[in-house]
């Protein structure tokens, strides 16, 4: 019968092995590079590009009313007509006066020179001309105010009066809208202050228009944050070629304003422990809790700021059985591959 062969001493090395623990099955996925993107939604109101409510320069009985509620007008076009008799019988005699003036004028100047006049005589003719002409120029501004011109093309507004109306310099006669784009206002957090520029693209949206979205641009940034709600005041300019949009509407605008670039994990790697947040990752084969900080939220995936290198390998599952030192055996072994070893960018 064949003799057992005896066994080789037990080496120190073999006893270390048998008392170590296993290694430890995680589930790995691998650190990314992402640009801290917010995407907000916040409230606005539409207002014209421009907006004005027209009053008539004087005083007087309306006679013609020249637009209706809703009509596109064209600049210096007719709105208002006041009674205006008194006011062209004073451009008539002012005519005549003037008129009269120069005749005088003329006569003494035919003879400048003779001494048949007095040089004094002509020196007040001529200044009679002039306040003639002031006096011409006066009365026809004077008719000129009986009429109410458009100040710009846009869209009038209900009418608030009638002819036959007596109305003053206080006296709302409609309002006017240039629509052909719409400023869009709203306000943001002062955190976002930074990241705002003139030319950024906005869509608002309208619930009369349900799935529709209209494209725009920051048109203005205040000079302030206001002191209550620490928010910042914006404009943004919406094209309306389709008219479709009107002064006064809600809207909800909707934006993207990038920031700076982080690593990114899955939210299941992020843990907390006494000293704040940290993650698990794996460097040669073993687990090594690497100390960030939250930045935010973005896709379901944690924005961090820390020394963790993008592409490294993190823990997302089997976090609960780790120490720092544990050996750790990857069920997706193919995540556990490190990627070039390059900080992220700040």
């Amino acid at each position: 019968m064949a003799r057992a062969q005896p066994r080789a001493p037990a080496t120190a090395t073999d006893e270390v092995a048998r008392s170590a623990p296993p290694p430890v099955p995680v589930v790995l996925a691998t650190s990314v590079e992402k640009l801290d993107t917010a995407r907000l939604e916040v409230l606005g109101s539409g207002l014209a590009a421009r907006s004005v409510t027209v009053y008539p320069a004087v005083a007087g009985e309306v006679v013609q009313v020249g637009f209706r509620a809703g009509q596109r007008v064209r600049k210096d076009q007719v709105l208002l007509r006041l009674q205006d008799r008194a006011q062209r019988l004073a451009v008539d005699l002012a005519t005549a006066r003037l008129e009269a003036a120069r005749r005088l004028m003329a006569r003494y100047e035919s003879t400048r020179g003779t001494g048949a006049v007095p040089g004094s005589i002509i020196d007040e003719a001529q200044s009679g001309v002039e306040l003639a002409e002031i006096a011409l120029r006066q009365a026809r501004e004077d008719l000129a105010d009986r009429v109410v011109l458009a100040p710009f093309a846009g869209v009038v507004g209900i009418a608030a009066v009638e002819p036959g109306d007596r109305v003053d310099s206080d006296t709302a006669i409609t309002t006017l809208d240039d629509r052909r784009t719409l400023q869009v206002a709203f306000a943001l957090p002062e955190v976002y202050a930074a990241r705002l520029k003139i030319g950024q693209t906005v869509r608002v949206t309208n619930p009369a228009f349900a799935g529709r979205d209209f494209p725009g641009r920051i048109d203005q940034i205040d000079s302030r944050i206001d002191a209550d709600s620490r928010n910042l005041r914006l404009r943004a300019r919406v094209p309306n070629a389709d008219d479709l949009l009107r002064p006064g509407m809600s809207f909800t605008v909707q934006l993207d304003l990038a920031g700076a670039r982080y690593v990114a994990v899955p939210e299941l790697a992020l843990q907390w422990g006494r000293d704040g947040a940290y993650v698990w990752t794996v460097v040669d084969g073993r687990a090594q809790q690497v100390l960030v900080r939250s930045v935010r939220r973005v896709d379901e995936q944690i924005l961090l700021d820390g020394p963790l290198p993008v592409g490294a390998p993190v823990v997302v599952e089997g976090v609960q059985r780790l120490r720092a030192g544990r050996t750790v055996a990857a069920v997706n072994p193919a995540a556990a591959a490190p990627a070039p070893a390059t900080a992220a960018s700040r």
